[in-house]
């Protein structure tokens, strides 16, 4: 089962959505935050951890990341929901194993590490070619950086980056890891390529584990995907979303 949130999800939350037409975006974000965490997590859900963690992202309580001046490195921060959610549900899962395809800069990447290192245990897996992304905001062989760039040395003990071909290493990385909390799919999103690595994945993913995805309003695979494994999922009216397994 697909829950699409949408502006009317939370009509009976009239002060937040009038502030979030406003320009105030953190009550409404952080009643998004805890209502797709419950669903998720369901008796899992800790609220009291959850109000550490919400301040956290108030406080930006994060190690920061390497930056490069004049250059604005995008991505899934903090600052923008999906960010925000994928650091809030990995501070409340606290998640042994995850997995990431799609690196380019780092800044998924980063916001997952500084996650884990809040939670003190968990390990990252990522995959991504190498500087091979054409866009102008994420090229990283233009800029003259190598692969997660923006990933501080602080971080980086939990971290195991492998550059390749996707298609090739996550079939090997999942054999090799056997099970995993939580994946994250950041890369090719053509309706092909993503069906690809939830369908290559799936079969490692723990039962109570979390596929996060971005760009899931781009088609029909993260919807379909969902509902073939009977999983209960989430479609943030941003552009990521969320299933448990």
């Amino acid at each position: 089962m697909l829950i699409k949130y949408s502006r009317s999800t939370f009509l009976n939350h009239p002060v937040k959505m009038i502030r979030f037409a406003a320009g105030n975006k953190i009550p409404l974000h952080e009643l998004m935050l805890v209502d797709s965490a419950k669903k998720l997590l369901g008796p899992r859900f800790n609220m009291a951890e959850a109000r550490t963690f919400l301040e956290e992202l108030a406080n930006e309580d994060f190690i920061k990341m390497n930056e490069e001046e004049n250059f604005n490195v995008v991505g899934n921060r903090p600052k923008h929901f999906l960010g925000k959610f994928i650091y809030f549900i990995l501070r409340c899962m606290k998640p042994e194993i995850v997995v990431e395809s799609g690196v380019s800069h780092g800044a998924s990447s980063w916001n997952i590490l500084n996650a884990l290192n809040k939670n003190q245990k968990g390990t990252l897996y990522s995959i991504d070619l190498p500087d091979k992304d054409g866009t102008r905001f994420f090229n990283v062989g233009n800029f003259k950086k190598e692969i997660g760039w923006v990933v501080p040395g602080t971080l980086r003990s939990r971290w195991q980056l492998q550059l390749g071909d996707a298609k090739i290493l996550l079939p090997v990385l999942m054999n090799k890891l056997g099970a995993i909390d939580v994946f994250f799919h950041d890369s090719d999103h053509s309706y092909e390529f993503m069906k690809f690595e939830y369908n290559t994945m799936y079969p490692s993913l723990r039962k109570g584990g979390l596929l996060i995805s971005d760009d899931v309003h781009a088609h029909a695979a993260f919807e379909e995907f969902v509902n073939e494994k009977n999983m209960t999922g989430i479609r943030f009216n941003s552009k990521g979303g969320a299933a448990v397994k």
